[in-house]
């Protein structure tokens, strides 16, 4: 070993370059997550595909060296796209945007018989239906935002008749498939004109892939001039009404999630933000299926 850098970027895990060779990763911030055997899992099933991910990967959770889950992978090259975008010609941009697209695509290829939690591990269950696992998915998460008396009682109860007034559409899912949760540009590295690691899968689960989708149809764009060329490469050719009115159940289920996060992790400004835009969000269901 000869040399040790800090990954400056990774705020979730702590994470450490080795040589300029290797990553080494420890889930110290979510212990009780299998976030390192879901990435390891994917990494396997991805690897005889053209999706960029690292060729080798040792994944320790025995605890025995440390208390941490550690996850070792060979670097990938390239660059952060989202921290490098504003440098990029528009005509790259186009092409890595385009190349992302088809990316995300050939990991919704990735199918399983189930849905749900994809290591067996972990909080969430494997279930037989989608409308189980994100019911389980949903109680999870307000569980996590109890301690922090997020929402009130009345804002829970409109959350499950949202939830539940949407049954019928959730049903319609009968594929699963794999789902990166995470898919943006700060979670993708880049080299030239290509798309060269896609980074973060510690989220996935098997699900329907408009969970991963609804990302990229809302109208902020973090990365100007890429929602176009990215829904291109990805085949996205619009949506029927029950996909429209499936995406507005998982950004609510997204937004909550992302509530007790902030609320641990992120100053009172942010908190006040999230709470702020997903009561917003719920309120606005709630009074949809009240019409």
């Amino acid at each position: 070993m000869e040399s040790i850098q800090v990954d400056k970027e990774g705020w979730v895990n702590p994470c450490f370059f080795v040589d300029g060779r290797y990553a080494v990763r420890f889930n110290a911030r979510d212990p009780n997550l299998p976030k390192f055997q879901r990435e390891n899992r994917v990494f396997d099933l991805l690897r005889e595909s053209k999706v960029p991910v690292p060729p080798k990967v040792i994944l320790d959770d025995s605890k025995e060296v440390i208390e941490y889950d550690v996850l070792i992978s060979s670097l990938l090259e390239g660059e952060n796209l989202e921290a490098n975008w504003k440098n990029i010609s528009p005509e790259s941009q186009i092409k890595i945007a385009f190349h992302a697209g088809q990316l995300l695509r050939q990991i919704h290829d990735v199918s399983f018989d189930f849905f749900g939690e994809i290591t067996r591990q972990g909080p969430l269950p494997q279930t037989d239906n989608w409308f189980s696992y994100l019911n389980s998915k949903l109680e999870f998460h307000l569980g996590e935002a109890d301690p922090f008396d997020l929402f009130s009682d009345e804002i829970k109860n409109k959350i499950w008749s949202v939830f539940e007034a949407y049954t019928q559409e959730l049903n319609k899912v009968k594929s699963s498939r794999l789902i990166h949760v995470d898919f943006h540009f700060g979670n993708l590295l880049f080299l030239d004109d290509e798309v060269s690691g896609v980074l973060d899968f510690e989220w996935s689960f098997a699900g329907d892939p408009l969970y991963d989708v609804s990302r990229w149809l809302g109208n902020e764009e973090i990365c100007n001039g890429s929602h176009i060329p990215f829904l291109e490469g990805y085949g996205f050719s619009g949506l029927n009404e029950s996909e429209s009115s499936r995406i507005k159940v998982y950004q609510m289920i997204k937004n909550i999630e992302l509530c007790p996060v902030a609320k641990e992790h992120f100053g009172e400004d942010e908190v006040k933000e999230y709470l702020d835009i997903t009561i917003k969000q719920i309120d606005s269901l709630f009074d949809d299926i009240k019409k």
